[in-house]
């Protein structure tokens, strides 16, 4: 079985930016699976806003898994709003964060990564807060116009605070991802998030960040009976299982 890791893909509601994930996921077909670790989306206000937006991608999704792949799509900071009526449409699969997986002779752990990123404690209050059950409903409740305001306000904040933040602090915290290692008695830990991408050893294994798709696609392409195939990650696959 070939798997495709992929993660802060970002898409945005225009054409252009949609086709290159089509592009991209034309190339897998039967007998692959692909792993989406959170903020497929830059922004997703619900189900009911956005399907009709990005029909080219939940149309490419449905395609694959018609093609025999399977799709398995972890929620992140900014598409945690995605729900069940996209699973229907797309025939993709929720994928829990954290998941643990067997592939190719390795046990990994896949997170998002920014319940990680410890040090920046603003940061996971805030997360903690807007994904209380009782806030989400709140939030899918408003008319379109509002939840755009809302989320407008939340991004303008975030951008201010991020820019006054060091790198440091908005950083997986290694002993956690030690941690988390040994927890799952796993070896790798493969997640997005950071926008780092790269490979740093840990006492427990190694710690395996994909890249954005910012300026380029960025792919972890890992046949069951192979190495590993960075795809501008700055990595080779030796980093990764060497």
């Amino acid at each position: 079985m070939l798997r495709i890791f992929i993660a802060d893909l970002h898409l945005r509601a225009d054409a252009l930016d949609q086709a290159r994930f089509v592009d991209f996921l034309q190339g897998f077909g039967a007998h692959s699976e692909l792993y989406v670790l959170g903020d497929l989306f830059d922004l997703w206000l619900g189900d009911d806003l956005d399907l009709p937006r990005y029909r080219p991608v939940i149309g490419a999704l449905r395609a694959y898994d018609e093609r025999g792949g399977v799709a398995r799509i972890m929620v992140g900071n900014h598409d945690f709003l995605i729900g069940d009526a996209f699973f229907a449409q797309t025939r993709a699969r929720p994928l829990p964060d954290p998941t643990v997986i067997e592939h190719a002779g390795q046990r990994l752990l896949l997170t998002h990564g920014d319940a990680l990123c410890l040090a920046d404690v603003d940061y996971q209050a805030f997360r903690k807060r807007i994904r209380q059950p009782a806030f989400v409903a709140q939030f899918l409740a408003q008319p379109a116009e509002q939840r755009i305001a809302i989320a407008r306000e939340f991004q303008d904040g975030s951008r201010t605070a991020t820019a006054s933040k060091p790198a440091a602090m908005m950083d997986v915290d290694a002993d956690a991802a030690n941690a988390a290692l040994i927890d799952a008695g796993a070896g790798l830990l493969l997640h997005g998030h950071t926008h780092r991408p790269g490979v740093h050893r840990l006492p427990a294994g190694r710690r395996v960040v994909l890249g954005p798709w910012f300026e380029k696609e960025s792919a972890l392409i890992w046949p069951a009976d192979g190495a590993p195939q960075p795809l501008n990650m700055g990595c080779n696959a030796t980093d990764i299982v060497g």
